[in-house]
């Protein structure tokens, strides 16, 4: 059996294995990028720690299914041609009396290393998840693994104290604890050990691991969310509160009808659900966001090297993805100094996103005309890109899909009727109307645009080109011109010369 990536293979690829208390998964990363493109990604429930507090073992039966899910991911590594294999074990392998034979039983079967994470090392790995696209990210993180949730507390970027205990959703879910009450009573047991989280209270709490997200899956089908993006999905502290709730009181029936939530996913969603009441309820954090990246991106992160890691985690992104598929080149670079002067006064984090918006701004350009507004939005909508807040992605889509001269009125763009204020659309239309005036006027070819220069002078906004160049002259210019001026609440006109 063979796999090729063929000739133009560009990067490497990095494979990491997480064998956790309640899963074993691949998940293969393309790179070296700032934030991870995942080309695959599968995973199988062996629940190695069930009933480890009972036995204080691995579970045999998880054991034998790890063997068999490891020989498979294993050989596909192979064939995938992956450059770099990290096989990573959390809290049931640490914890269990037999973890060290099938620790050595892999080596034996695969001669591959497994990497036994300490409570502390699980903890920071899945802060380096988070960090990798929100570097500032400041308030508590919890982890809920099957076997641990780990807790670290984050200082605008930088790790401060940590903690492992025993709440992972197999154990809050076990026999012992039948009920949301009874798993809440054991949850804030736990949880009262800790001796500093009340330092959190008004913080954030991130929320990291596929049952916090399951429950993140849950409330954007209860509550016909129209964005469904787990990454930075945030609800205050009154709302989440309320909805938890509310959700409790569901039949496991109801929640296995939620779509996109496994049957053995749902299993675990009354642990997650009691687990964050008892957070909003004993630390009181300010809010929730749920995070879409974890251990596995933050071990990736970790390998990256040091100028890799200090770039942008939204510009570099879409700078790559304008690598892999622009037609242009980075004519977004050339686009975004060019439009400058009519944005002096712009907010810090418009600037950001007006950046992005230009390197996308061609990203339709393979659809059909009839549908290049819909799927340009809903392309920069959906980013894979982390730290991204839901407002974030909903300016960015609405400048793109302006650029495309989409209407806001359309059921589409129900996320911006959502999110955006009027201020919001007002600027975002501003910037499409820029973006599709900077198309017209240099059709992809280089080194045009640059020979215009766009200005506001004496209430007017001014297009000046030079003397003797027809590439510039036609109706569509002085239009478009005209279009930009109305947005800015001017009048618009050419210069010549």
């Amino acid at each position: 059996m063979n796999y090729t990536h063929g000739p133009d293979r560009k990067g490497r690829l990095t494979a990491i294995v997480d064998i956790g208390s309640n899963t074993v998964r691949l998940v293969v990363f393309h790179g070296p990028a700032r934030i991870p493109l995942p080309i695959f990604n599968e995973k199988v429930q062996c629940r190695l720690g069930s009933g480890i507090d009972e036995t204080g073992k691995l579970n045999p039966d998880g054991v034998e299914l790890a063997y068999e899910t490891l020989n498979r991911f294993m050989k596909l590594v192979e064939v995938m041609q992956v450059d770099t294999v990290s096989l990573l074990a959390t809290a049931a392998v640490r914890e269990a009396i037999d973890g060290p034979d099938f620790v050595r039983e892999i080596k034996h079967l695969f001669d591959a290393d497994v990497r036994v994470l300490s409570g502390e090392e699980e903890a920071k790995l899945a802060a380096y998840g988070v960090l990798s696209g929100l570097p500032k990210a400041d308030g508590l993180l919890g982890d809920m693994g099957g076997a641990s949730f780990d807790l670290v507390s984050l200082d605008h970027g930088k790790f401060a104290k940590h903690d492992t205990t025993p709440l992972g959703h197999l154990r809050i879910g076990d026999e012992n604890h039948k009920s949301i009450a009874d798993m809440r009573k054991f949850i804030r047991s736990k949880l009262a050990s800790l001796d500093w989280t009340h330092e959190m209270k008004g913080r954030s709490f991130f929320a990291v691991g596929g049952s916090l997200r399951a429950v993140a899956r849950l409330i954007m089908h209860y509550t016909d969310y129209p964005l469904h993006v787990i990454d930075n999905f945030t609800l205050q502290h009154e709302e989440a509160t309320r909805l938890l709730g509310i959700l409790c009181k569901l039949d496991l029936d109801v929640l296995l009808s939620v779509p996109d939530i496994s049957k053995k996913r749902a299993e675990t969603l009354p642990a997650a659900i009691a687990l964050l009441q008892e957070i909003l309820e004993t630390i009181e954090p300010s809010e929730i966001i749920f995070s879409g990246y974890s251990m596995r991106e933050g071990e990736f992160f970790q390998s990256l090297d040091d100028d890799i890691k200090e770039l942008d985690p939204l510009i570099s992104s879409c700078q790559n993805l304008v690598e892999r598929e622009g037609r242009f080149g980075q004519q977004g670079e050339e686009v975004f100094h060019w439009m400058e002067p009519i944005f002096q006064n712009e907010k810090e984090n418009w600037m950001n996103l007006r950046h992005a918006a230009c390197l996308l701004h061609d990203i339709a350009w393979a659809e059909h005309p009839d549908y290049r507004a819909d799927h340009g939005f809903l392309r920069v909508l959906r980013l894979p890109v982390a730290g991204l807040s839901h407002h974030d992605r909903a300016l960015m889509g609405a400048c793109v899909y302006s650029r495309y001269k989409g209407d806001f009125s359309r059921r589409i763009a129900k996320p911006l009727q959502t999110f955006l204020n009027e201020e919001d659309a007002i600027w975002t239309k501003t910037v499409g109307a820029a973006l599709r005036l900077a198309h017209t006027l240099a059709s992809g070819a280089p080194h045009l645009l640059e020979q215009t220069r766009l200005e506001i002078r004496g209430g007017e906004l001014i297009l000046s080109l030079p003397e003797n160049e027809d590439v510039f002259l036609g109706d569509a210019v002085a239009r478009r011109v005209k279009t930009l001026a109305k947005h800015l609440g001017l009048s618009g006109r050419l210069e010549h010369g």
